[in-house]
Order: C-alpha cells, then sequence, then structure tokens
C-alpha cells in the first residue's frame, strides 16, 4: 500500500499498479468488476457511474494529472474509484504536486466529512497543480507577444504553432475534469457535498477555462499579426525584384543586340562605339529609374527600415 488515510466514517487508500484492487472492491462486486474492466480496457481518461442502489452510488475511472507538452507517452494518470465511504486511487504520485498543494490537501482531508468530500479536495488539489503550471505558459506567451516586435525572426511562426498546440492539450486535460465534476453532481446527493469546496472546484474548473479561452484568442491575434507580416514582406520582396528587374531591362536589351554574331554591325566599327553603347544605356536605365519613381512605383525599398518597426 503507498498511501492510506483513514477517517472515523470514511478511508481513502492509494495502492500501486500492480495491488490487486479486486480484493479491495470486495463489498463492491458489480461496480468494481466495471471500473476494473475499463482500466484493462484503456490507459486514456475515463468515467463512469452508478446510481442503481440507493445508498450504494459509486464512480470510478482515469484522470490525467500530469502531461508533457512535447511527449505524448510522458503523462501521469490517476486511476480512482469512489463511493460514500471508500476512495480508492491507483498511480497516484503525490510528490508530483506543489509542496503548498499537498499542505492544502492533507489539511483539508481532516475536515472531510466522507470520501466524496475527500474526492472534490483531490480535485482541487490536482486543478491547484494546473493552475500553476498555466501560469508559466503565460509567462512563454508575455515573451512570445513582445518577441514578435523586438525580433520577428523566422522561427517565431514555429513558436506560435507550439504554443497553439500546448493549449489544445490543455483543453484536453481539463475536459475530463470537467465531466468528473458533472458525474459528482449526477451521482451523488448534495448533503454529501461539501459546498464551499464543491463552489471552489467549479470556480477552479471555470478560471482555468477562462484563461485557456483567452490565451486562445491571444495566439489567434499573434498567428494573424505573422501571416499580416509575413504577407508584408513577401509583397516587398516581389517588389524590389520586380524593380530590379525593370530597372535593368534596357541594358539587357541593348546586350543582347550588341552580343549577336551577325558579320555587319555598325556601331564596332565606330572610333567611340564602347562610349556610345554605355552612354544610351546608363541614360535609358536612368530615365527608367525616374520615370518610375515619379509614378510612385518604386516606393520606400530603398530606405533602410527602424529595427523598432514589427514590418522590416
Amino acid at each position: 500500500m503507498y498511501f492510506s488515510f483513514k477517517h472515523k466514517k470514511w478511508e481513502w487508500k492509494e495502492e500501486g499498479a500492480d495491488a490487486d484492487l479486486g480484493q479491495l472492491l470486495s463489498s463492491q462486486p458489480d461496480t468494481g468488476s466495471s471500473w476494473l474492466e475499463s482500466l484493462k480496457a484503456s490507459r486514456q481518461d475515463i468515467i463512469g457511474s452508478s446510481t442503481a442502489v440507493a445508498g450504494e452510488e459509486a464512480i470510478w475511472g482515469r484522470l490525467t494529472y500530469e502531461q508533457s507538452m512535447q511527449v505524448k507517452t510522458d503523462r501521469r494518470t490517476v486511476a480512482f474509484f469512489l463511493t460514500e465511504n471508500m476512495l480508492i486511487t491507483s498511480e497516484l504520485d503525490r510528490h508530483l504536486f506543489p509542496s503548498e498543494a499537498r499542505e492544502e490537501l492533507e489539511k483539508k482531508l481532516e475536515l472531510a466529512d466522507n470520501a466524496v468530500q475527500a474526492f472534490v479536495v483531490f480535485l482541487n488539489t490536482v486543478l491547484h497543480k494546473f493552475l500553476s503550471q498555466i501560469d508559466h505558459f503565460e509567462h512563454e506567451l508575455r515573451e512570445l507577444i513582445w518577441g514578435i516586435k523586438e525580433n520577428n525572426s523566422d522561427d517565431l511562426l514555429e513558436r506560435i504553432a507550439d504554443s497553439k498546440h500546448a493549449l489544445i492539450v490543455w483543453r484536453n486535460l481539463v475536459i475530463p475534469l470537467v465531466e468528473t465534476q458533472m458525474t459528482l453532481d449526477e451521482t451523488f446527493s448534495e448533503p454529501l457535498m461539501d459546498e464551499a469546496e464543491t463552489k471552489r472546484l467549479c470556480t477552479r474548473l471555470e478560471r482555468l477555462r477562462m484563461l485557456i479561452s483567452e490565451y486562445g484568442r491571444e495566439i489567434e491575434a499573434l498567428s494573424d499579426m505573422e501571416n499580416l507580416v509575413s504577407t508584408q514582406r513577401g509583397n516587398e520582396i516581389m517588389k524590389t525584384l520586380t524593380v530590379i528587374t525593370t530597372i535593368f531591362t534596357p541594358a539587357a536589351v541593348f546586350g543582347a543586340i550588341w552580343g549577336m554574331n551577325f558579320k555587319s554591325i555598325p556601331e564596332f566599327e565606330w572610333a567611340h562605339g564602347y562610349a556610345f553603347a554605355l552612354t544610351v544605356i546608363l541614360s535609358t536605365t536612368f530615365a527608367l529609374y525616374f520615370y518610375l519613381k515619379q509614378k510612385g512605383w518604386i516606393g520606400d525599398i530603398l530606405k533602410t527600415r527602424s529595427k523598432k518597426k514589427i514590418i522590416r
């Protein structure tokens, strides 16, 4: 046995993955077998409940409480089985929770009147951990927001994509917790629930979902801005190449004409043919340049851009 908390009215037992959970559930043969079958069938987050017999209501399932944002398989889950007087968990590593969250859990377990209230306290501890982690995400997002102005480098779009993926993972973690909270309300009567802890659970879930939603909007705005900057840069590059090609068109044309291998090209026999060719090429090139500038087609492609500008 990894962990056990015994109260006068209820008990919480934490077991390892290799424990004989069936023996612990001998008093709940039907619902217990449903839980064990669901654990064998999948390692994903699941939730089940039973309200068939009054006074013997139960919920069971598996929740993810630790997930890497880079590696899919780097995750920690806890399996749980809950009745009014008994909470059984498996594969829970309490050391992965912040120290203040563990202290809060231990103190509030002493005040719980039944296992249902203890489970709500545990869910609040998981949310405490998630909120602490999303604060770190908020710091990274703030750096990303200013990075688009201070150093709009090529890897910025990749960082935006990573942030979008992280938010999707966060949504995926929160949805099972919301379902669990709703299943608790559906399964157990209101007198069994601690009003303050239940309200705290609902508020933390709402707060977490609000943060994920708002961060999602910020990332979408960053993505739109990055697309605008990339599009503008592409337009400027194409404009620059077009102007350069146009300006040097006279040189290419005259060079092609005088580069022909005809036997009789009069200019080749002139005493000052070379100077004449240079004069024609330079004069037509400058004439074309000033024409484009007068029309406003060159714009500010020759101007030096400030490093403080987003589009530069």
